[in-house]
């Protein structure tokens, strides 16, 4: 498959995953949509036998996810809708982690090729990512641009984080 085609399915499908995990709380389905979303995202990664590649990001982000979001929570500086969740952080929130971790390659293998472009483009990302979230009123800033600052830190940390398990797993090039 031609590769611009093949990142274009991938963003589709990120996107419509972020989407479905963004907005369950708002829907009348809260549980399945992150559900269906994490689905759609494992069935691309495991069509494209990326899996197995994927394995320590996937694992990386979710430790990252669940501390970092449950930190922010614990400190003040998020606030979440009632929804299940570990340790503050909903599970909804680390389906979206999860995402991340499944897709990181394809999507996102150049800001993690470099520390650089991975603490600054992780910053900036997540930052306007839960952003967006707290517009679409999913989730609270609670402590304005104190949030913002504890949001980008949470995300420079992912990103180095990523960028050494990015050292350490090299990926090996496959055609998708």
């Amino acid at each position: 498959m031609n590769t611009r085609f093949a990142i274009l399915i991938d963003l589709a499908i990120f996107q419509s995953a972020w989407f479905a995990c963004v907005l369950a709380t708002l829907s009348p389905f809260p549980r399945v949509l992150p559900l269906a979303g994490l689905a759609l995202v494992l069935t691309r990664v495991s069509l494209t036998k990326r899996l197995k590649h994927a394995l320590p990001f996937l694992f990386a982000c979710t430790i990252l996810g669940v501390l970092g979001d449950a930190l922010l929570v614990n400190l003040g500086f998020l606030g979440f809708p009632p929804y299940p969740n570990l340790w503050g952080a909903p599970l909804w929130m680390i389906a979206l982690w999860l995402n991340l971790g499944l897709m990181l390659h394809p999507l996102f293998s150049w800001f993690i090729d470099n520390c650089l472009r991975a603490t600054i483009g992780f910053s900036l990302g997540g930052l306007v990512a839960y952003y967006s979230g707290d517009k679409l009123s999913v989730l609270a800033l609670e402590k304005d641009w104190q949030s913002a600052l504890a949001i980008a830190v949470e995300w420079a940390v992912a990103g180095i984080v990523l960028h050494l398990v990015h050292i350490r797993f090299p990926r090996k090039k496959t055609h998708s």
